[in-house]
C-alpha cells in the first residue's frame, strides 16, 4: 500500500484503505469531497436547495474543525470526516460578510434554516465526554467500498483506547446500518421542522466500557 509523503500522521486501516489526518494544506480538499458527497443530504437541501449551496457552506466550515486535530481524509481522496474531540463544543460562527453572502446568493431562508439546524443541534448534544462525528462523506460513485468504514475506525478505536464514547447526528436512513455496525445505537430522533427532515441521534459506548 503505498502512502503519499505529503500527507500528515499516517494512520493504517485494514481493507487496503489509508486514512490520512488532515492539515490546513488540505482544507479545500476535505471541503470539496464533502460538498460532492452532501449534495443529496435531506437536510443540506433543506437548509438550501441551491445546487451550489455545499460548494459555498463546507469551505466554510472545515478550517473551524482544522485546529482540533481531528480532522481526517483518505489517501485516494475519495472519503473525509470531521471529529470534534472531547470537551471541544461546536461553535460555528458566521461572520457579518459571510451572513451577507449567504443572504446576497441564498436569501433569508437559508440563513433561518441554518441557525435552526446549529441551534437544534446544540439542545440534544450529550453532555458527557466524547468524539463527535459532525461529518463523513464518501464522494458519490464511491460508495460501498469501505471508505466510511475506514473513516470511523480510525477514530473509533481511539475512542477504545481512551474509554470515551463518540456520537453523532445522522441525516441518511441508508447509513444506519453501517453506524449500527460500528457500534452507535439510536438515542432519539428529532425533526427539524413540521415537514422538514429527520435526524437520529446516536451515541456509541467505548468497548472497554
Amino acid at each position: 500500500m503505498a502512502v503519499i509523503n505529503d500527507f500528515k500522521d499516517v494512520v493504517f486501516i485494514p481493507d487496503n484503505v489509508c486514512v490520512n489526518k488532515a492539515g490546513t494544506d488540505r482544507a479545500g480538499l476535505v471541503a470539496d469531497i464533502l460538498a460532492d458527497a452532501f449534495k443529496e443530504d435531506l437536510v443540506m437541501t433543506w437548509i438550501c436547495p441551491d445546487p451550489e449551496y455545499p460548494k459555498w457552506a463546507w469551505p466554510l466550515a472545515v478550517p473551524f474543525f482544522l485546529p482540533h486535530n481531528e480532522v481526517y481524509v483518505t489517501q485516494d481522496r475519495l472519503g473525509a470526516a470531521l471529529w470534534l474531540p472531547p470537551g471541544i463544543e461546536l461553535r460555528i460562527s458566521p461572520s457579518l460578510a459571510v451572513l451577507w453572502d449567504a443572504w446576497r446568493r441564498f436569501g433569508f431562508r437559508s440563513i433561518f434554516r441554518y441557525f435552526k439546524f446549529i441551534s437544534t443541534l446544540a439542545k440534544h448534544h450529550p453532555k458527557d465526554r466524547h468524539y463527535y462525528l459532525f461529518a463523513i462523506g464518501v464522494r458519490s460513485g464511491s460508495r460501498g467500498c469501505g471508505v466510511g468504514s475506514a473513516l470511523l475506525r480510525n477514530v473509533l478505536q481511539k475512542c477504545d483506547e481512551e474509554n470515551v464514547g463518540a456520537y453523532l447526528e445522522n441525516s441518511s436512513p441508508r447509513n444506519m446500518t453501517l453506524y449500527q455496525r460500528h457500534g452507535f445505537e439510536i438515542r432519539g430522533e428529532i425533526a427539524l421542522a413540521r415537514n422538514g427532515p429527520s435526524l437520529w441521534l446516536m451515541y456509541r459506548r467505548p468497548l472497554s466500557a
